[in-house]
């Protein structure tokens, strides 16, 4: 234990400087880094050893980030078919490994296995993140998870790194009393979880709670939520971008931008032939990770929908600024026409409606729409339901079914995340909004 500790210590100093690095050298940074993975995967990982003899590459041909494109695209089907034998480290070590399960939000679920110093790198980036917010050692921070976060001990004891544990089982009236008891300085959950607990609150007990942030994640935060949040609590919404095969992908800076944790992980867009698109296009996210040597991820496809940004951020950090993670390729829906729309569009359509707590939209194989609402506190349901179906097929451009059902709770599933937007609908390609 006092040797993990030792480790935050030492690389602490690095993890923070290296996002004011000169775009240059962080460039030189993240070849090197590739190349090492590279010769790694081809010598270690049964996978990457027959995938680029197959393509006839040697790691001496990835040299620099623009030779990335040469290797294929790794799907969550390859990883789960070649796991654990194909896509592990050839003489790991279990013992000296963690190995979690992800969310399967897209419906299968995945095992991650990563080494303990990998495990410690991870946290300490996510600290990165929040100590640039804000946040200091000695803050409650308030998780709202279906499972606790992980703690140290004796930190704990000290009065550091204090996390109060909320179940996401209790629903939103017993999380607004729990966080009224133990007042966090942070909270830490999903959007709609944040959303749900602004919504109870109302503005006069948002503001009461005096928090410094609120942390975002998970889930797909959209303009409108992040706005209303803001106004009830008093403070700043920050978002990040994670998942548990890569922990940080990207996070937010003060200034409300998404910034690639490129010390991390290299991410690409590419359009549906594989392409690379320029800054501005959206595509399919790839992402590489540069640090997990133990079951290694080159040009992994994630399953989002994302734009990068041409700009700069004024923070002054090197890292290069994601513009908008526009929703998952599940979760686009489709016109009679055949025009693709987005997930955030459609959210925008009814979370604005002030009378809808929580909703969920599902396009049904024959394309129709079912919306389940929960209303907040005695509607006049019939008006929602035109309000909704006239907003719909205005956005549509077309005559379509909307069915729109009322209930009193939605589930969330094992993962405890929630889906707005969810297709049923098969389709030829990926979905891509082209």
């Amino acid at each position: 234990m006092a040797f993990r500790y030792l480790q935050h210590l030492c690389a602490w100093p690095a993890i923070c400087r290296n996002q004011w690095m000169t775009p240059g050298e962080l460039v030189a940074m993240q070849e090197r880094a590739l190349r090492r993975l590279v010769a790694h995967a081809y010598a270690r990982v049964p996978h990457y050893r027959r995938l680029f003899d197959a393509q006839g590459l040697h790691p001496g041909n990835i040299v620099s980030l623009d030779d990335l494109r040469k290797v294929p695209v790794l799907t969550k089907e390859m990883v789960r078919a070649g796991y654990p034998g194909d896509i592990l480290m050839s003489g790991l070590d279990r013992s000296e490994c963690s190995a979690r399960t992800t969310s399967g939000s897209s419906g299968n679920k995945l095992e991650v296995v990563l080494d303990h110093e990998v495990a410690v790198l991870y946290r300490l980036m996510q600290f990165r993140q929040l100590i640039d917010l804000g946040y200091r050692p000695w803050d409650r921070m308030a998780y709202v998870r279906f499972t606790p976060p992980v703690t140290s001990i004796i930190p704990q004891k000290m009065g550091l790194f204090r996390r109060h544990f909320i179940p996401l089982e209790w629903g939103p009236e017993r999380q607004t009393e729990e966080v009224l008891r133990t007042r966090p300085r942070i909270i830490n959950a999903y959007p709609s979880v944040l959303y749900l607990l602004a919504k109870t609150l109302g503005r006069e007990g948002g503001r009461r709670l005096k928090l410094k942030f609120l942390m975002s994640n998970s889930e797909l935060l959209t303009a409108h939520a992040r706005e209303y949040m803001e106004d009830v609590f008093g403070c700043k919404v920050y978002d990040d971008y994670s998942c548990l095969e890569f922990s940080a992908i990207a996070f937010e800076c003060r200034m409300q931008n998404l910034h690639v944790a490129a010390d991390n992980v290299i991410v690409e867009v590419l359009d549906e032939s594989g392409d690379r698109l320029p800054p501005g296009e959206a595509g399919r996210i790839v992402v590489t990770s540069l640090n997990n040597y133990s079951m290694p991820y080159i040009r992994y496809e994630i399953g989002d929908i994302g734009v990068l940004s041409a700009e700069n951020c004024p923070c002054g950090r090197c890292f290069p600024v994601l513009k908008a993670i526009v929703g998952r390729c599940d979760d686009f829906l489709i016109t009679p026409s055949g025009r693709l729309i987005d997930p955030q569009t459609v959210v925008f359509q009814i979370e604005t409606i002030p009378e809808v707590r929580e909703f969920r939209v599902i396009q049904q194989e024959d394309g129709s729409l079912a919306v389940t609402i929960v209303p907040e506190g005695v509607v006049e349901f019939l008006r929602i339901k035109e309000e909704i179906t006239g907003r719909l097929n205005a956005l549509f451009s077309d005559t379509l079914r909307v069915d729109v059902i009322e209930t009193t709770a939605l589930d969330r599933g094992s993962t405890g995340k929630h889906r707005s937007i969810v297709s049923r609908r098969s389709r030829g390609a990926r979905a891509s909004p082209g």
